[in-house]
């Protein structure tokens, strides 16, 4: 019993983290960009059984903005994390914390300068290596916080993608 809901759980994180949001407009050429940059991330974790992806959409403008997006790891085994900003003009930077950006005390446990451009891979058990370092009194993480810091760029609409899985 415990191991189907722990079954239906993934699969119902993975259905929510797939659903991109509706307030962006349809546009062929950009769209077929994000397919590209899911199926290169998904290549990147090839190893790994595929458990969700998560687009974060943007319009790099005059001003600064940070967007956030919660991961659960409800398993014990190694994640593996490929984010893309390949297409990305801004200036990018990925933060990963143990906590949503209202939590006082969160940790930041990891941060990744200059991403735009490029695809980077992280796994959780490096994640988690640093974590107990600053939180010795915790096992693993059950959750992740990844925030993306986006910098001032032209006034194009634009995204990050990430993909996730864990080792069978």
């Amino acid at each position: 019993m415990r191991n189907l809901l722990l079954i239906g759980l993934i699969g119902f994180t993975g259905a929510i983290l797939s659903i991109a949001p509706t307030s962006v407009s349809s546009d062929g050429a950009f769209d077929a960009q994000i397919n590209t940059m899911k199926q290169e991330c998904k290549d990147l974790i090839s190893s790994c059984r595929y458990e969700g992806s998560k687009v974060t959409y943007y319009v790099a403008g005059s001003a600064k903005q940070s967007k956030n997006v919660e991961l659960f790891l409800f398993l014990a085994k190694e994640y593996q994390f490929a984010i893309s900003a390949k297409k990305s003009t801004a200036a990018v930077t990925v933060k990963f914390y143990d906590a949503a950006s209202d939590v006082d005390q969160r940790i930041l446990i990891k941060e990744v300068k200059s991403v735009q451009g490029k695809n980077i891979v992280i796994s959780s058990e490096e994640l988690n290596k640093t974590y107990r370092k600053k939180a010795p009194e915790v096992e693993r993480l059950k959750n992740v916080h990844v925030e993306y810091s986006i910098g001032t760029g032209k006034n194009v609409k634009e995204a990050v993608v990430l993909v996730y899985g864990f080792k069978a």
